[in-house]
């Protein structure tokens, strides 16, 4: 007896006899004649009626003889199925008076069957470190969602929900046990699988972030916790949760070895020559902010605080997210090179952002201001935009 034939239903839609012939979603063919095959196989086990798959494959349509029709699908199924040289498509593909089936008989392995199958013994299992083995198999076996080529048929929704929701929570379990054992190079594995598939969950890039850092990649962590920021604010208009804020502070804190050659030391301090002006993560801005407010005492020099916003025409924050990203992208460029390179700038919201003057009077400022719009509406001739500007003297702090 040959090897079973493999069928793959998360991440795609293939099937194939090892080392042998494949067929796959992305073949030229008739998108209904997959759908079919998908059909049959989610619901394998079970007789299905004629009138169920043309409910399901032409819902919305009127066409003549749909039993006709689909008759003939089946048989191009067939063919399509003759092709992996094992079981001829006939037999794998069953009809009886009105009724079609999945052939049960039919020798294979299915990804979904093998992902539930180590998603119980996970459950069911005493042992951690078993446990764990367990849910690492079901991962493994989870190479993305249900049928991404048919995510948008009705039928394929509930069951895709329900096998993304279910690979989340196996994969956060899995997560805690590893890091029981301190397994930070599976879980790196792990979370960087699972945030390819699901980018918005925040528990997942913190567990991954957290992850770099126990294995020495603090650069890794940062330049991730800087990615996935600029994602939030792209997507959604959102910072990120105070946890992964404080993360990303509790990096920069710790990310110093010991070392005593001072020259060492100052070559990991300088900077990497950038033009433009020096953009920060907010929580270092507000750092840098409070450390001017404490040298004004000394020095007597002036520093402003200063607003940028990017609105529609009439003021009014920008409705379309597209739009509003966009905008607030090029923004950020106009400021870093209308600017002198000490002076300092962040992402304050999705649409908005401050900027730290210093040594400079009222006048100058609104100068540097009106530089950044002339700028800006100089390489964006065509964005219609407004942008909001304002500001404000930073005054020393009261003891």
């Amino acid at each position: 007896m040959g090897e079973p034939l493999q069928i793959s239903m998360l991440g795609g839609f293939s099937l194939a006899y090892p080392g042998g012939a494949a067929i796959d979603y992305q073949s030229n063919r008739s998108n209904k004649l997959w759908m079919v095959l998908a059909y049959l196989l989610t619901h394998r086990g079970k007789q299905i009626t004629q009138d169920e798959l043309i409910d399901i494959l032409w819902a919305d349509e009127d066409i003549d003889n749909p039993a006709n029709t689909l008759k003939t699908l089946r048989h191009r199924l067939c063919s399509m199925l003759d092709e992996l040289g094992g079981m001829p498509g006939k037999e794998m593909i069953r009809y009886n008076h009105g009724i079609y089936a999945w052939n049960e008989e039919v020798d294979c392995i299915i990804d979904i069957d093998q992902f539930s199958t180590y998603c119980a013994l996970a459950e069911q299992e005493q042992n951690p470190e078993q446990k764990a083995s367990y849910y690492l198999n079901a991962i493994e076996y989870y190479g993305g969602d249900f049928l991404p080529k048919l995510s948008s048929e009705m039928w394929v929704m509930s069951t895709h929900a329900y096998y993304h929701a279910e690979y989340l929570r196996v994969v956060k379990k899995c997560i805690a046990l590893l890091q029981d054992t301190k397994r930070y190079y599976e879980i790196i594995t792990v979370c960087r699988k699972a945030v390819a598939i699901e980018p918005y969950d925040e528990e997942l890039h913190r567990e991954l972030i957290y992850a770099l850092v126990n294995t020495g990649a603090k650069q890794s962590a940062l330049s991730h916790y800087e990615k996935v920021k600029e994602t939030f604010y792209r997507e959604f208009g959102l910072n990120l949760s105070e946890d992964l804020v404080e993360l990303y502070k509790q990096i920069i804190a710790e990310s110093n070895d010991y070392e005593v050659d001072l020259s060492i030391i100052k070559e990991q301090l300088q900077e990497e020559a950038a033009p433009g002006a020096f953009y920060c993560e907010y929580a270092l801005f507000k750092e840098i902010y409070r450390l001017m407010t404490r040298m004004l005492e000394r020095n007597g020099q002036s520093v402003y605080l200063c607003l940028i916003s990017v609105t529609d025409k009439n003021g009014k924050r920008i409705v379309n997210t597209k739009k509003q990203s966009e905008a607030a992208g090029k923004l950020r460029t106009a400021i870093q090179f209308s600017l002198r390179r000490g002076d300092v700038f962040t992402r304050y919201s999705v649409s908005q952002y401050l900027v730290l003057l210093s040594a400079i009077n009222y006048e100058n400022t609104e100068m540097v201001l009106d530089r950044i719009q002339a700028n800006f509406k100089r390489d964006n001739p065509n964005l219609a935009v407004r942008l909001v500007k304002s500001s404000r003297p930073v005054t020393m702090q009261v003891q």
